[in-house]
């Protein structure tokens, strides 16, 4: 299969694992998946306070998990529960923002956006439903002490203030699927990727008025962007064309096409301020590409292949970088796994093993961690399986044995399913890996004779969704505070998007 066909393969197997509708309007386009993981506004979008993991399920609420990121915990939950009905956020969240201590989730089934604090955590959040109908949010950005939503179904961008929509939306192009917005005091121009024109509409957050058009000229189906940290350049993702536009927002004017490879499909860009560079995940590329933003010269574009070791790469999603400019993190998909860049000689240095099916990957302001949301669903078939009881404590070691090797780490949760001998199956926490073929869970009986010391064969093991931890001053994955490792997503359902907010 080639690279191009991987990443469309990718893309429609992302669609059937979340429920999700691709944009387009015709055969041959190229799409923005609307679950794309990471909030990365622009300027230094790692200097922030807590992390955010939004989970969809299915047909019913989405979840979010706020994570105290100085203690690697689950400091709030907003799902819903019998304890407390209507607590999660709405249907499908695809993106997630801050603005002034209170965190937005964007749900586009719902034609809504939730609001919610740490504080407010067992109370149901605020649901901003007034959009109009047939809305579709897939983004949102923050401009001037506003919040800005871009609507795809209605080519609009939806003004909120406070906890409410004012009306009308500020008309832009066909099909919105981005906003950038330079870091305050630069924000006084927002940007809306257009990918049903491949335009960008500029707009006035002071005015909420849609003030030029630019076009790009050599870009085709938008799907990210970034602004440099000093609010001189918007950086345009083109899908479609496997390039990025570089926009002067002093004339607001592309002043620069950079390729990133032929048939790359680029996805994903980052803005890192101390060493003024972006970085661009090129799925089908399999390839990361540097961009370098010296102030006063042209922007120039170096490309770094991820096949071959360290990273033996085949599809990166997404890109992190550290607050303190040394290293770059990438997320890899299907080897579920993290590469390591050295910002010194950008060569990649080292691959840390994740969890299944990273969907994003974000870091913390002081430059310690990174974390990845992990949608789990990986299989494995069992080899073998046998069981230990101890008389004393009524608790039975379980051992499985995989057909081959596996990820699985002391804390995760597994599902175990399909054994012979079904006393096996169930939902369990690893407590021990003994190789990489290899781990142990624990049963609880409360009658002895329930999980006698028996063995059985087949059935299968399955990782449940949860967050990776890594440690940058070694880069590897660490247990978080309460002694999991990795961190458990209490709310269940399946992550869509990891994101660091203020």
């Amino acid at each position: 299969m080639s690279l191009k066909g991987k990443f469309g393969a990718r893309v429609a197997v992302l669609a059937a694992i979340l429920g999700v509708e691709l944009f387009g309007s015709s055969c041959g386009d190229y799409f923005r998946p609307v679950a794309n993981p990471i909030l990365q506004p622009g300027g230094d979008p790692q200097r922030t306070a807590h992390a955010l993991v939004v989970s969809s399920n299915g047909s019913n609420q989405g979840t979010a998990v706020i994570i105290d990121v100085s203690g690697d915990t689950a400091a709030a939950v907003f799902s819903d529960s019998p304890d407390c009905v209507k607590c999660g956020v709405g249907r499908n969240p695809v993106y997630a923002v801050a603005l002034e201590g209170t965190d937005y989730v964007v749900s586009r089934d719902d034609d809504s956006v939730a609001d919610f604090t740490v504080a407010s955590a067992g109370s149901p959040p605020n649901i901003i439903s007034s959009l109009p109908a047939g809305a579709s949010p897939v983004f949102a950005a923050v401009a001037q002490s506003k919040l800005f939503v871009a609507d795809f179904g209605t080519n609009g961008v939806a003004v909120i203030s406070g906890n409410n929509f004012t009306p009308p939306e500020i008309h832009v192009g066909p099909n919105p699927v981005a906003l950038v917005a330079p870091p305050a005091p630069y924000d006084t121009q927002l940007y809306s990727l257009n990918q049903g024109d491949n335009t960008v509409s500029v707009i006035f957050p002071a005015t909420n008025q849609n003030v030029t058009t630019i076009s790009l000229p050599a870009g085709l189906k938008p799907v990210w962007g970034a602004a440099s940290s000093d609010g001189t350049r918007v950086f345009v993702v083109n899908q479609g064309s496997h390039n990025v536009s570089v926009i002067d927002t002093a004339s607001d004017t592309v002043i620069s096409t950079l390729d990133v490879g032929a048939d790359a499909s680029p996805n994903y860009i980052t803005y890192e301020a101390t060493l003024n560079r972006a970085y661009v995940t090129s799925p089908a590329g399999n390839s990361l590409s540097i961009i370098e933003n010296a102030t006063g010269n042209a922007p120039t574009v170096t490309i770094r292949t991820m096949a071959g070791p360290p990273c033996n790469g085949q599809d990166p999603i997404s890109v992190t970088a550290l607050a303190d400019g040394t290293r770059v993190y990438v997320a890899d998909d299907v080897t579920s796994s993290v590469c390591v860049l050295n910002t010194v000689n950008n060569a990649f240095v080292k691959s840390i093993q994740v969890d299944a099916t990273p969907v994003g990957i974000a870091s913390n302001s002081d430059s310690t961690r990174v974390y990845t949301a992990n949608k789990g669903t990986a299989v494995f078939s069992i080899a073998s399986v046998s069981r230990v009881n101890n008389p004393a404590t009524g608790a039975a070691a379980v051992t499985v044995t995989t057909t081959s090797n596996n990820p699985f780490a002391i804390g995760q949760l597994v599902t175990v399913a399909g054994v012979g001998d079904s006393t096996f199956d169930g939902q369990f926490g690893v407590i021990a890996v003994n190789s990489p073929t290899q781990f142990v869970y624990s049963q609880t009986c409360a009658v002895q004779a329930q999980c006698p010391n028996s063995s059985s064969s087949g059935g299968t093991a399955t990782i449940l969704p949860d967050v990776s931890i890594i440690e940058t001053s070694d880069d590897t994955t660490v247990k978080s505070s309460d002694g999991v490792a990795p961190l458990t997503i209490p709310a269940g359902g399946t992550p869509t998007f990891i994101t660091m907010t203020p």
